[in-house]
């Protein structure tokens, strides 16, 4: 069964540029070696020595993190998707820290007339600024900056995926 598997924009050195690949497997610990398997090298950026999840990645099966599911050992399904997320660390234990992160929105045709931005706005203590956006064919790319506290951070990207917005990374900042 071929499950979809987001790639980040620093780990597509490893899929010749892809996105996304199609990848079997019947848990995530299969699929994340299968990837390794057709994508030499990619593994050792997600996977430490021990065969867990790196520390600073994040894994989301259909938008939901799979520390709260079984982690690696979680079952997938033909036609699940999975992202792998580059983590944003920083900051001191019990603190609230706050980031910077600027992103890329890529929103599909049967977006690009609902007001997911402002909706976001409403939604989140996060503070939004629009750089650049484009719209080309049958879908939509903005570049915007995020910043706010890093748990709302998080809230707010898995909101933007639930929504079907694919969030790219293009450069984050801690704050303290």
């Amino acid at each position: 069964m071929a499950i979809t598997v987001r790639i980040p924009t620093p780990l597509r050195k490893y899929t010749q540029g892809k996105d996304e690949v199609a990848v079997e497997g019947t848990d995530l610990r299969e699929l994340l070696q299968n990837l390794e398997k057709g994508y030499k090298g990619i593994g050792q950026r997600i996977m430490d020595d021990k065969g867990g999840v790196r520390r600073f990645v994040n894994i989301y099966l259909n938008d939901e993190d799979i520390r709260f599911k079984k982690n690696l050992e979680t079952p997938i399904k033909d036609g699940d998707v999975v992202s792998i997320i580059p983590a944003i660390a920083g900051g001191a234990p019990g603190r609230s820290v706050s980031v910077k992160k600027k992103v890329y929105l890529t929103y599909k045709k049967t977006l690009l007339n609902k007001p997911v931005i402002w909706e976001a706005c409403r939604k989140f203590d996060v503070i939004i600024n629009i750089g650049t956006a484009s719209v080309s064919g049958d879908i939509g790319l903005v570049a915007v900056e995020l910043e706010g506290p890093q748990k709302e951070m998080e809230r707010i990207i898995k909101w933007f995926m639930k929504k079907g917005v694919k969030v790219e990374p293009i450069e984050q900042t801690v704050l303290e």
